[in-house]
This record gives C-alpha cells, structure tokens and sequence, in this order.
C-alpha cells in the first residue's frame, strides 16, 4: 500500500514541477513580451516579368499571447500586395510558448528595380501592455525581367505584362421584397422619364453640351511635352479614347491598343489617311508606359500635333453636325 502511495506522490510531484516549469516559461514570455521574429521568408519566383506576381511566403515566430495580421503595413512602392488573396496560417503552440504563423500573399511588380534590400512591416494585433505593434523584416532579392520589346499587333496579348485574367467574383445578393417591387418600377419609370427629358432639351438646343472636340482641343492645350513620357502619353492616350468615344459614339477607353486601332478601322467616318499614323502613336506610346522607353525629345510634340490635327479634321462642319444630329 505504501509503495503505491509513494508512486502516486511522486507522480504528483513531477506533475507539479512541470506545471511549475511551463507556468514560468508562459510568465516569462508575458513580462518579458518578447518580440516576434522572422524565421524564414520567401518568393515563389525569384525573377518576373514587369507587371507579374510572385508570392512572399514568411514565417514568423511569436510568443502565444500575439497575433500576426497577414496585410503589410509598409513595403516598396514597386510592388503592390494583393490583399484579397493573402493567406494567414496560425500553427500550434509549442512547450516554449511560442506559435508560428504562415503568411502568404501575392505581390505585383509595377517597376523595373529589382529588390536588393528592402524591407517591410507586418502589423501585429494589439494588446493591452506596451508591446511592439509591428514585425519588420528584409525582403530576399527579387528581379523585375522587363519586356525586350511591345508586339507589334498585340490583338491578344495573352502572357504580356499579366498572367491571367483577373477572376470575377460574383456576389448572390437577394432579391427585394415582393412589396417593393412596386416601388422600384415606380422608381425606374421616373428615371427614364428624366433622362427622355433631358434628352429632349439638349435636341432642342435648350441644354447645350460642350462638344467632344472642343473638350479634346482644350485638354490637349493643357497638355506639356515637357514633362515625364510616361505621364504625357498616358494623358494624351485617354484624351485621344475619350474623344473617340464621345465624338463616335463607341466604348473604346478601356479597350487595349490593338481593340482600339481595330474598331477604329472598322468605323465607317474615321478618315483613313490617320490610321497609320494613330497606329505608329499607339505602339509608341505602349513602349513608353509599359516598357520604359525614352523616345527622342521631338516625339512628344510631334504625338501631341498628330492629336490635334486628326481632332480638327474629325470634327464635323455645322451641316455636318446637324445631319448628324
């Protein structure tokens, strides 16, 4: 009887000192409030293209009591996260009281430096003691490949500058209540009432509009071939899909290059004698915004006198404009 009374406090014993040990080892971990660190960190591609992703995947290791939140706080203004597609894993605790976190998400190269050493930031969720708020952390090496050269006709420019079509995600939302239907029938019927009377005052000249190629010819005036190709030829780009849409009555400013030359060229009023040139334009300015081409200083004047004239040569004379009216 003794001798398993005696088993017995031992094992209470041992049960005790353990409990004591890990207690401590938890305290420790609170008072001290130990920083998190990095234990490992990662690309899934060491090298991309411009405008492609590679995933950071780190690992971090905290003490039990803090929580890593998988969106960074700070990182280089070449790469941009994708939020919606960040993964955080939270592992076991381990007898040291400590966890370790998985982080994983997409970044997007939108520049041609390549990382040597940057840095990020991590934010962790707060507590109620004096605790660090962020985890800080040195990027490994990343290389952004830039594209040799545009296609030359890039109809579908599948695998150049983006991987994939970015996914829709489709929301199911409910339908309205069967006593608010009235209401938006209601709702709509007065709608369109608005926009027919609308419609009505600027055909009777009652509500005049400022032509597209009069907003075209003041932009293009505010426009400075001095400044960065980049922002001059994207300027002039939308100035040229905007007024095309407006003047010729199609969608055309969110179409590629290609789309865009293409229904131009199946339109029926757009002179011919301007394609070449628009097509010359839109290739040039591909190579400027996406491929970090200089061109000549002369180019940017010469681009910006080609708008205007193809603008002054597509707007209608007022016989024209009222047969079109």
């Amino acid at each position: 009887m003794k001798s398993w009374f005696t088993v017995l406090k031992i094992a209470l014993l041992a049960v005790f000192l353990l409990g004591m040990t890990l207690g401590y080892l938890f305290f420790r971990v609170w008072q001290k409030n130990e920083r998190p660190k990095v234990v490992s960190s990662s690309w899934t591609k060491t090298e991309i293209l411009l405008g492609h992703a590679s995933t950071l995947t780190l690992e971090i290791e905290t003490p039990w009591h803090r929580k890593v939140i998988p969106f960074p706080q700070t990182h280089p203004e070449s790469l941009v996260p994708v939020l919606d597609q960040a993964e955080l894993v939270e592992g076991s605790l381990n007898p040291l009281g400590t966890k370790n976190w998985t982080i994983r998400i997409p970044f997007v190269a939108t520049n041609t430096t390549d990382l040597e050493s940057a840095t990020a930031s991590f934010p962790l969720k707060k507590t109620k003691r004096i605790s660090p708020t962020t985890i800080n952390l040195n990027l490994p090496p990343l290389r952004i490949i830039t594209p040799e050269k545009i296609p030359e006709n890039p109809r579908i420019p599948e695998g150049f500058l983006t991987e994939q079509e970015p996914k829709k995600i489709l929301l199911e939302e409910p339908g309205p209540p069967k006593n608010h239907i009235s209401r938006w029938i209601w709702a709509l019927g007065i709608f369109a009432l608005i926009i027919f009377v609308v419609f009505l005052l600027k055909r009777s000249g009652i509500i005049k509009t400022t032509p597209p190629w009069e907003k075209a010819l003041a932009n293009l005036s505010k426009l400075d071939p001095q400044d960065s190709p980049v922002s001059f030829y994207s300027k002039l780009t939308d100035i040229l899909k905007k007024y095309t849409s407006e003047r010729f009555s199609f969608r055309g400013r969110s179409k590629t290059s290609a789309e865009f030359l293409q229904i131009l060229k199946n339109h029926s009023l757009i002179p011919k004698q301007h394609l070449g040139q628009l097509e010359s334009f839109a290739h040039l300015s591909d190579q400027v915004k996406f491929a970090d081409h200089i061109p000549d200083s002369e180019k940017a004047p010469e681009s910006l006198e080609l708008i205007k004239t193809f603008v002054n040569d597509t707007t209608p004379s007022l016989e024209n404009s009222k047969t079109e009216d």
